[in-house]
Parts: C-alpha cells; structure tokens; sequence
C-alpha cells in the first residue's frame, strides 16, 4: 500500500515539472516572437539616426553681359551742360575709302580751349561699343595743336577707314553713332550719323587732329 503511494506521489512531481518547464519555455519564446513583429526602438532613449539627405545644387543660369555703353550728353543738352556741340557731316566714299567729318561748335558764350585728337567710341544700333582701335590717321598728319574758339567759332577733324570685308561669312561692323570726348579725359557727347560707318572687318578707325 505504501508503494502505490509513493509511485503515485512521484508520478505526480514529474508531471507538475513538465508542466512547469512548459511555462517556461513559453515565457523565453513570447519576447523573442515579438521582438521580430515590432518595429526596432533604440533602447537608449535616442531616436533612431536618419539618413544623411542630399540637396540639390542650385542651377547656375549664365549670363550674358555685353559691353556697358559710355556714359554721354545728348546733343540737345551739349551747349547748355558743356558749352560745345560735336556734329558729323555726310561722308565720301571711293573705292572703299571713307571720309567723314566732325565739327565742333563754340556754342556758348566763353573762349572754349581745344588740344589734340577727339577720343572717339564707335556705337552699335544698341548703343554698344563696337571693338574698333580708334588710331590716329595716316592721311591727315597734322600734328596735334593748340586751339582756342571763340564763342560762334569752329573747329574741324577727319575721320577715315576703309570698309574692307575679309570675312567668308560676310559679317562685318557698322557704326551706328559715337560717343565723341573733345579730348581724353573730358565729358562725352552722343553723335547722330548721317550715314553708318561701314567699318568691314578692319576693326579700325583713324582722327586726324582739330583744326
């Protein structure tokens, strides 16, 4: 009678511990199951580090910035502002040379002193300075004086090129006006042309001396 006891004591234990071991290989298993289903957490606290973003460089827009035009008195403010007017007087044309006079009024009312050669900048139909090397004159070889207009007094310059074109394209430059200092240095008038300066392709303009 005491054996069956003790077998059936024993039989007991050993199924209270499987039971007991089957607890805990559950409790082992769950956290591991959800780790795997939930999204991962820093366990510091900390978010997480995002990923680096990359910006886009902005576009670079060229830009095209032509030649600044000089800075002139219009004709009609010259005798008033400067107390002189710088004129242009149709040209003569042969066999490709040209001619063109400028004239320069003593329009106001004090002697007006005048040294040397015009400072000339040949002007596109856009009032944009042409890449023209003003030079002095191979034909009117005067040399450079000293002159001193009298009020209603004139003085006279000539200028001359040739408007040889040497390019297969047939591009060539055309002056449209100039923008005329009575010497280096000195206030810049507007000049209105009779007729272009048809300089070609020589990229080359030449003054003699006021006289």
């Amino acid at each position: 009678m005491k054996r069956v006891r003790r077998d059936t004591w024993r039989a007991y234990v050993m199924i209270v511990g499987v039971v007991l071991l089957r607890r805990s290989l559950l409790l082992l298993v769950l956290p591991l199951i959800a780790s795997c289903s939930e999204p991962w957490q820093a366990t510091s606290g900390l978010e997480p580090p995002a990923a680096p973003s990359i910006e886009a460089s902005p576009a670079v827009v060229p830009t095209t910035a032509g030649p600044t035009p000089p800075t002139t008195i219009e004709p009609a403010s010259a005798c008033s502002l400067l107390g002189v007017l710088i004129t242009a007087e149709r040209g003569e044309a042969a066999m490709g040379y040209r001619e063109m006079a400028l004239t320069l009024h003593n329009c106001g009312t004090e002697p007006y002193e005048v040294r040397g050669r015009p400072d000339i900048v040949v002007l596109d139909e856009d009032s944009r300075p042409l890449k023209v090397a003003v030079l002095p004159s191979r034909r009117y070889t005067t040399a450079p004086g000293r002159l001193v207009l009298k009020p209603g007094t004139e003085a006279h310059v000539v200028l001359t090129w040739r408007n040889t074109v040497t390019s297969a394209s047939g591009w060539s430059d055309t002056g449209a006006s100039l923008a005329v200092a009575v010497t280096a240095g000195r206030m810049r008038q507007l000049v209105t042309l009779p007729s272009p300066l048809d300089l070609g392709t020589t990229g080359r303009l030449e003054t003699g001396a006021w006289s």
